[in-house]
């Protein structure tokens, strides 16, 4: 008969208490078993990271999966190669991009309030433009932004 210990369940829950564990190195030639001490909010997070591991591990195995069971229809088809690296895309949950450059010119035109007494000696070109530039439908990055000619009218 085999005889089990049973350990009641703490009344009180302590996340900093300190625990310490078997870890068996599976990849050393003896299988060599250490115990290192953590606290349980380390071990919990450790245990969480596994569980979203798993989770992806089995997300990918599907992909691939399913990848194999495309392969020979696509080939007994002759699909075309864009059409095929689309659907490999859509299983794997790729968004492939291309960097496409640009250039714009823009105009802006405003006013500006200078005080009476500094009329005379006032510069336009003195004036320090700062020019922003944002799109809310595109991943865009500016690479340079350039005033090259403000007048006054």
């Amino acid at each position: 008969m085999e005889t089990t210990n049973t350990v009641d369940a703490p009344v009180h829950y302590n996340p900093n208490q300190l625990v310490t564990y078997k870890v068996i190195d599976l990849d050393s030639p003896d299988q060599v078993a250490h115990y290192p001490t953590e606290k349980v909010t380390q071990i919990e997070w450790a245990l969480e990271k596994a569980r979203v591991a798993e989770k992806q591990l089995a997300s990918l195995r599907l992909s691939v999966y399913n990848l194999e069971e495309n392969l020979a229809e696509w080939i007994d088809n002759s699909t075309d190669a864009e059409q095929i690296v689309s659907e490999i895309c859509d299983l794997f949950g790729f968004n492939p991009t291309k960097d496409i450059e640009f250039e714009g010119t823009i105009s802006f035109s405003g006013i500006i309030s200078v005080p009476l007494k500094d009329i005379a000696d006032f510069d336009i070109d003195s004036v320090q433009f700062d020019v922003d530039i944002n799109t809310y439908d595109a991943d865009l990055s500016i690479q340079n932004v350039e005033v090259d000619n403000v007048t006054t009218l």
